[in-house]
C-alpha cells in the first residue's frame, strides 16, 4: 500500500489518544515550548514550523519559541533535540533529511533516528515532479522512458546536492524501471538546478511540486510526471509516475514532530492531539496549501512505523546506487 494511503487517515483513528491526552492536559504544558528547526530560515520548513507553531500555541496556552539551528546538514538542530530532556518541552520539526537520508549518508551523524527520538505527528508530505528542459524531446513520461533507454549514459539530470530529495528519486527511478543510465550533475541547491534545467544545460530534474508550480504554469520547463501516489492538486493534469507505468513508486519529502525519546506517553499524546487538530484550521490550511504540503492525521505509533520505513526504504536506494557516505 502507498505510504500516503497509510498516513492519510481520518481524525478517528488518533481519538484513541483522548484519554491520555487529557491526562496531561491539566499540567502541561505549563512553560514556552522550544521548538526547533533544523534548516535556516525561509523555505517550506520554516514555514510548516512557524504555521503549526501559531495553531499549537493557541491550543497549549503556551508560546512555541521557533528557533533556527542549521549546519551540518541538520544534524546540528536535530542532535540538540536528541539531548534535550525528555520532558515534552523542547520539539524537533524533522525531516525525511534527518531522519532517513543523512544518517544513512554521513557517516558521523551524532544521533541515532530511530533510538534517539520519539514521533509525535506528521506535520506532511510534499512530492517531487519530473521536468525536462522545453528542448527536450519527450512530451510524456513514456516518451522519457524511451528516450532515455535509447541514450545509455548521454542524458544527464539535476539535483541541489548529492543525497537530496531531487537526486534520490532519479535513482530510485533507475532502480525500479530496467533500462535506464543517466549521469547526476549536482549543483549549489534547488534554485542553482532549476536555472541549469532551465537554461538547457541538463535534461531533467525531480523538483519541489510547490517550488516548481510557478516555473511549469509559465511553460519556463515542462512536467512530466509527479512522485506522489495520487495526482498534486497544485498539478492536476500531470499524471503520477506510478499511473504512468512504474506501479507503486512514490517519492515524498516529509515533515514531523519529534521529542526526545522517554518523554512521557501522555505528553506524546497531547502534543498529537493538537497537532492532528490544526490540520483542519482553514487559514493554516491556506497557507500550507499553497505550499502543496498534504495534510497528514497519524497516531504516534503510526508516525514512527513511517519513520522506520522511510529510514529503511532510503537506505536500500543509497546502497544499491552505491552513494558514499561523507
Amino acid at each position: 500500500m502507498h505510504l500516503t494511503r497509510k498516513l492519510l487517515m481520518t481524525c478517528a483513528l488518533a481519538l484513541g489518544l483522548a484519554g491520555n491526552a487529557a491526562q496531561a492536559q491539566d499540567t502541561y504544558p505549563t512553560r514556552p515550548i522550544r521548538f526547533i528547526v533544523p534548516f535556516a530560515p525561509g523555505g517550506v520548513t520554516d514555514l510548516t514550523a512557524r504555521t503549526f507553531a501559531k495553531y499549537m500555541g493557541d491550543a497549549l496556552h503556551q508560546p512555541l519559541v521557533t528557533e533556527n539551528k542549521p549546519g551540518a546538514g541538520a544534524t546540528i538542530g536535530a542532535n540538540f533535540v536528541a539531548r534535550a530532556a525528555p520532558d515534552g518541552y523542547t520539539l524537533l520539526l524533522g525531516t525525511n533529511v534527518t531522519h532517513a537520508i543523512n544518517p544513512r549518508l554521513i557517516a558521523a551523524t551524532p544521533y541515532d533516528p530511530l533510538k534517539d527520538f520519539q514521533a509525535v505527528a506528521v506535520f506532511g508530505l510534499n512530492g517531487n515532479v519530473l521536468l525536462v528542459s522545453n528542448s527536450f524531446p519527450a512530451k510524456t513520461f513514456a516518451e522519457f522512458l524511451a528516450y532515455v533507454k535509447a541514450r545509455p549514459g548521454s542524458v544527464n539530470y539535476a539535483s541541489g546536492s548529492v543525497g537530496s530529495s531531487a537526486h534520490l528519486a532519479a535513482e530510485l527511478l533507475k532502480q525500479e524501471v530496467k533500462g535506464l543510465d543517466y549521469t547526476h550533475v549536482p549543483y549549489g541547491g534547488p534554485s542553482e538546478a532549476m536555472s541549469a534545467l532551465m537554461g538547457g544545460h541538463v535534461d531533467f530534474l525531480f523538483a519541489n511540486i510547490g517550488a516548481a508550480v510557478t516555473q511549469v504554469k509559465s511553460g519556463k520547463v515542462r512536467a512530466l510526471a509527479v512522485t506522489t501516489a495520487t495526482r498534486a492538486a497544485q498539478l492536476p493534469d500531470v499524471p503520477t509516475i506510478a499511473e504512468s507505468g512504474v506501479p507503486g513508486f512514490e517519492v515524498v519529502g516529509w515533515m514531523a514532530a519529534f521529542v526526545p525519546k522517554g518523554t512521557p506517553p501522555s505528553v506524546v499524546a497531547r502534543l498529537n492531539q493538537v497537532i492532528n487538530q490544526a490540520q483542519k484550521n482553514p487559514d493554516l490550511r491556506t497557507t500550507l496549501d499553497a505550499a502543496a504540503l498534504i495534510p497528514v492525521v497519524a497516531a504516534p505509533d503510526q508516525s514512527s512505523r513511517f519513520v522506520r520505513d522511510e529510514y529503511d526504504k532510503w537506505g536500500r536506494v543509497i546502497q544499491n546506487a552505491g552513494i558514499p557516505k561523507q
